[in-house]
Parts: structure tokens; sequence; C-alpha cells
């Protein structure tokens, strides 16, 4: 039994040491990682983003802040990309969303 404990004490230590560097690997911001959000990308990491990718995020983010349903995630994501204003990507995007519904 001690000696089963002692093994799976060792295992978590290599784990959890392993743990920061898969973190870090994961973690560089130009990277398009299918669970970024667009509630977490600076405008920065925006920019850096593909266009497809920029879709996509904004379609993740409509789907869940969005009412208008006539909207296509391509406008949103050309109006992030136009949009020069400073602050958080997210403001930016509501911001964007009822620019369009109100224009419509």
């Amino acid at each position: 039994m001690t000696r089963r404990l002692s093994r799976f004490g060792a295992v978590a230590c290599v784990l959890m040491a392993m743990l920061p560097a898969a973190r870090g690997a994961t973690a560089s911001p130009d990277t398009s990682d299918a669970d970024t959000s667009l509630l977490y990308l600076s405008s920065a990491d925006w920019q850096k983003q593909l266009a497809p990718r920029k879709i996509a995020l904004a379609a993740d983010f409509m789907r869940i802040f969005c009412t208008d349903q006539t909207m296509t995630p391509a406008s949103l994501a050309d109006c992030l990309d136009r949009d020069t204003a400073h602050g958080a990507l997210f403001e930016r995007a509501i911001a964007c969303a009822s620019a369009i519904s109100a224009g419509r």
C-alpha cells in the first residue's frame, strides 16, 4: 500500500511539474486555439487572427450575446476590424453588435 502511494505521489509530482510548461505552450497569443474566446482576446490578439478564425470567434460571441438573428458573424468581424476605438474587445463587440442592429 505504501509503495503504491509513493508511486502515485511521484507520478503526481511529475505531472504537476509539467503543468506550467503545458500552459505556456497553449497560452501564446498568436495561436488560434479552439478554446480561445473573443472575451479573452486583446485588440492586438484580434488583429493576429486569420479571417476564418475571426468569423468563428464572432459567431461564438453572437451565439451567446446577440439577439439579432439576421446579423452575420462576418459583419461583426468586419466591424471589429474597422473599429479603431481603444478598449476591451468584448466592449467593442457589444458596441458593434448594437450599431449593426440599430442600422437595420
